[in-house]
């Protein structure tokens, strides 16, 4: 059943070959509110138009590795059926002329490996998936990434790196010794480049996850792996943020040091591999960095955040996982917001802010007082309640039991408020009412001209309770403190990710792009129009996708 916001429906026959495409968008209708909870209007089946299509979608191909027979798990939480796969889809909707390009999203998609199945979403090897629209028409297909521990994994038959959760068995004491010089040489983390996936100012698009070696260059338009993405720099180290900052002039990350806790801010830019260090943050409190896997930036800083979840040495020894895997939770070292200036390097700013947990930052931007000087830096995120349980809860044995429980923990829009006259303490507060997106927050995106610039509107995974994961999708609007709402029974949607129309003056003129999986095991490529948030296309995919993370958009040249 579709909820009150949406038609599940998708079974219109395609009737004619010379079906019209529009390259404006009609019916933009007003939604309506469910308690403090608002939905975007039901689409009338009549205002649906369908593209032509060169080709029916294919029938489903034979599983690349056997499935257990039985197996009832939401397809989200299961590993993809092939390995790769490409064709084009039949369109209900209107996909706009102007959308000319190729959406790439990247995520964990294969849990097991023979008859051993991994512990956590993170574990899972990476699959590419790619959506490409010109014309109104669609062409989709993925592919898995082919890094070293994917390849070895599939030649043993086994386990060879080091996974989020998962660690190598090693066969006797010795095996084990060398498995732990491997690590701290880094021989053995992983390079599973399973989380995000971005196009740099040169056009290179690189894969990428927590570990510097999974930085994997790929062909946005064959998905081919071309290689490794090796910086030729010898600022060493092992880890970096998931997720720098990317435009057309720069690629900003965050490099900790476990061994002089702290963090490295480095620039690299377009054409070279070379990171150059712009300055550095020592820590302010702990025994290690905190779990930096995102950051945000302003025009004139980098912010760095100093979370209170810890990397851990001691777990990463560890042959089985702890409950918070290779990270500690230490409240006494309480949380800190740095904010460095991007051109010197010097720290403007160091305060301590209420505890927290995020993954991912949304943005940033500079307040001003009426002469033009900067008073303060506003940070906003998706932030659990400094709960660190959603690590937990990410268990795909907890992720595929669900049945009908409300246990997803709280989440909401936190906006850090960070002064800048010498005070030492910053705000954390709720941007808006968590009701409004149903007290669930996360895989956010923005338009992208106005990374580091004041904004309104974020897209972004909430929830219609109850659940156990992130199920709709949701406009936040940061003026009005408002939030819209899309959501479809027993789906589970991927990030929101915003495609801004060319030549586009409002902040929300174009259209947000989402995968998403069914309970009943298909799925679909979903477009909403970004400022109505009302369905505009869906093309359904010839089987159901796993659960994916992060994307980018890859303008036609």
């Amino acid at each position: 059943m579709a909820s009150l916001a949406f038609s599940s429906s998708i079974g219109r026959s395609i009737t004619s070959s010379n079906a019209m495409v529009s390259d404006k968008y009609e019916s933009r209708r007003e939604g309506f509110s469910l308690g403090k909870t608002t939905f975007a209007r039901k689409r009338d089946p009549r205002d649906s138009m369908v593209t032509k299509v060169a080709t029916q979608a294919p029938t489903m191909f034979p599983s690349l590795e056997k499935e257990l027979a039985g197996d009832r798990n939401h397809v989200a939480w299961t590993s993809v059926r092939q390995e790769r796969y490409e064709g084009e889809l039949a369109v209900q909707g209107e996909i706009p002329l102007w959308l000319s390009g190729t959406y790439l999203r990247n995520g964990p998609g294969m849990w097991h490996i023979g008859d051993y199945n991994f512990r956590h979403l993170f574990d899972g090897y990476a699959t590419l998936v790619r959506l490409h629209f010109e014309n109104g028409r669609l062409i989709a297909g993925h592919r898995q990434i082919e890094s070293e521990a994917y390849k070895a994994a599939k030649k043993n038959n086994r386990l060879c790196y080091r996974e989020f959760s998962e660690v190598p068995k090693t066969d006797n004491f010795l095996s084990y010794v060398g498995e732990l010089a491997n690590l701290f040489s880094g021989a053995s983390l992983t390079d599973n480049a399973n989380t995000g996936v971005v196009k740099l100012g040169d056009g290179r698009v690189v894969c990428l996850t927590e570990t510097q070696k999974g930085s994997i260059v790929v062909d946005p338009n064959t998905l081919d792996t071309l290689g490794k993405f090796e910086y030729s720099d010898s600022l060493g180290g092992l880890i970096h943020s998931a997720h720098p900052i990317v435009t057309d002039t720069e690629f900003l990350t965050l490099l900790p040091d476990l061994f002089k806790p702290g963090y490295l801010v480095v620039r690299m830019e377009p054409g070279t591999n070379e990171r150059k260090v712009i300055g550095r943050v020592d820590c302010r409190g702990g025994p290690a960095p905190g779990w930096v896997h995102s950051f945000p930036v302003t025009e004139h800083y980098v912010i760095v955040p100093e979370m209170p979840l810890r990397y851990c040495a001691q777990n990463l020894l560890k042959a089985e996982p702890t409950p918070l895997y290779k990270f500690e939770w230490h409240p006494d070292s309480k949380g800190f917001m740095h904010v460095m200036c991007k051109a010197s390097g010097k720290i403007v700013e160091s305060v301590e802010v209420p505890l927290f947990v995020t993954f991912h930052f949304i943005n940033a931007y500079e307040e001003k007082d009426e002469d033009g000087r900067v008073t303060a830096v506003v940070a906003d995120c998706c932030e659990h309640n400094a709960d660190t349980t959603i690590l937990e809860k990410l268990r795909l044995q907890n992720l595929r039991s669900f049945m009908g429980e409300d246990v997803l923990p709280d989440a909401r829009v936190g906006r850090f408020i960070i002064p800048l006259d010498g005070s030492p303490y910053g705000k954390l507060e709720a941007a808006l009412d968590p009701e409004q997106h149903g007290k669930g927050m996360d895989m956010c995106s923005i338009n992208p001209a106005y990374l580091g610039k004041k904004y309104r509107y974020a897209y972004a995974c909430g929830a219609q309770r109850p659940c156990n994961f992130p199920n709709t999708l949701t406009k936040i609007d940061l003026l009005e403190k408002k939030a819209k709402n899309w959501h479809e029974e027993g789906a589970v949607p991927s990030e929101p990710f915003f495609v801004a129309r060319p030549g586009a003056t409002e902040e929300d003129d174009g259209v947000v792009i989402s995968i998403i999986s069914e309970k009943n095991g298909d799925g679909f490529a979903l477009l909403l129009d970004g400022s109505t948030f009302e369905e505009i296309a869906r093309a359904k995919f010839p089987y159901g996708l796993p659960y994916g993370l992060h994307g980018c958009w890859v303008p036609k040249k």
